[in-house]
């Protein structure tokens, strides 16, 4: 079977077994030659395994794994991982203590010539932003910059995909959120097709281009990440990706709910029948504080995050929903405050 040219990684039908257990199955996704793409999900949900399958450390039970064209992995073709074109960039960046970021920079690329090595090798310390520090030693950098050289390593023989096995792992939130957008655009300069192995969706969204998520070794939900966020397509799927809470309503007419907030109306067809009875997904960001609002509800909690307020509200049917506020709305738990929808587009799911 022929491969389009157009896909940079295709997956297909991909099932993976640890002798009777099942770790990965029916796993079918694409990659665009430069996109960057995501696995996402919990611990223990098949991401990392899928990883090594791709790479090739790992043997396929069944199913194709294609790059750039060729077949890697199928019925009976298993091409060895040296040969792939396939980086890779662990949890432990392990760079080698001995050696000088140039050195581990350059250090796969022994075959190369060596006016070659050290163009390359120059490019990329450019193109991570440390031109002037080819000479240090790893101990001598901070965690972040030691994070861009090993990806200037794993980067320096320019694979046909990178792959990244929760590279942020062992750094603070607000530096993994950083780095990852670095990297991205870092990736995207270089023309370098990637996939990312993430339990954190904030790392993902900083990162990809599209994501895939994944739970009990298959993937529930596949696309960017305005669309997991806001068009999820299982209670799974938008649970994970951010906070939200299910609220009962009934379905009133093709595109309306009748819901404890009045009638909510989408802008196109729900898909349910008349009268049923449904579940929509609320976010913080869907119902938000308003003054001049006749519809109001209890704060029952309260959190500061600087530039806003995320509060909990107890609507008066007992359901308790997040709420956003400006920072400067400081209301006291107990009292009543006024809220109101912000919504475009409505998530529903069957009772």
């Amino acid at each position: 079977m022929n491969q389009q040219n157009k896909d940079a990684l295709t997956i297909r039908d991909l099932t993976l077994y640890y002798g009777a257990s099942r770790a990965v199955y029916d796993v079918n996704f694409v990659l665009k030659p430069l996109e960057l793409g995501c696995l996402l999900g919990p611990s223990g949900c098949g991401k990392s395994t899928l990883l090594r399958a791709i790479a090739g450390f790992q043997p396929l039970t069944s199913g194709e794994i294609w790059l750039d064209g060729n077949l890697l992995t199928g019925p009976s073709v298993s091409v060895s991982a040296e040969r792939r074109g396939v980086g890779m960039m662990f949890q432990d960046i392990a760079l080698f203590p001995h050696l000088t970021v140039d050195q581990n920079i350059g250090f796969g690329l022994e075959d190369w010539p060596e006016s070659k090595a050290e163009q390359r090798i120059h490019e990329l310390l450019d193109l991570i932003g440390l031109h002037n520090l080819g000479s240090r030693y790893p101990h001598q950098l901070s965690g972040g910059q030691q994070q861009r050289v090993a990806l200037a390593r794993s980067m320096a023989p320019k694979p046909k995909l990178l792959l990244l096995d929760e590279p942020f792992s062992g750094l603070d939130t607000e530096m993994r959120g950083r780095l990852a957008s670095e990297v991205r655009a870092i990736l995207k300069s270089d023309g370098i097709c990637s996939l990312l192995v993430t339990h954190d969706q904030r790392e993902a969204f900083d990162f990809a281009d599209r994501i895939a998520v994944m739970s009990d070794g298959c993937i529930r939900q596949f696309d960017t990440p305005f669309n997991l966020y806001h068009e999820p397509k299982s209670p799974f799927v938008a649970h994970f990706v951010g906070p939200g809470e299910m609220v009962d309503a009934k379905v009133s007419d093709p595109r309306s709910v009748l819901s404890p907030l009045g009638i909510l109306t989408n802008d196109t067809d729900l898909g349910f029948e008349t009268g049923s009875d449904v579940k929509i997904f609320l976010r913080p960001d869907d119902l938000v504080h308003d003054d001049d609002s006749s519809y109001t509800a209890i704060l029952v909690e309260k959190h500061f995050r600087g530039a806003h307020h995320l509060y909990q509200v107890r609507l008066d049917n007992g359901v308790v929903l997040g709420c956003f506020a400006p920072s400067h709305h400081d209301h006291k738990i107990g009292e009543r405050i006024g809220v109101s929808l912000d919504i475009e587009h409505l998530v529903v799911f069957p009772q």
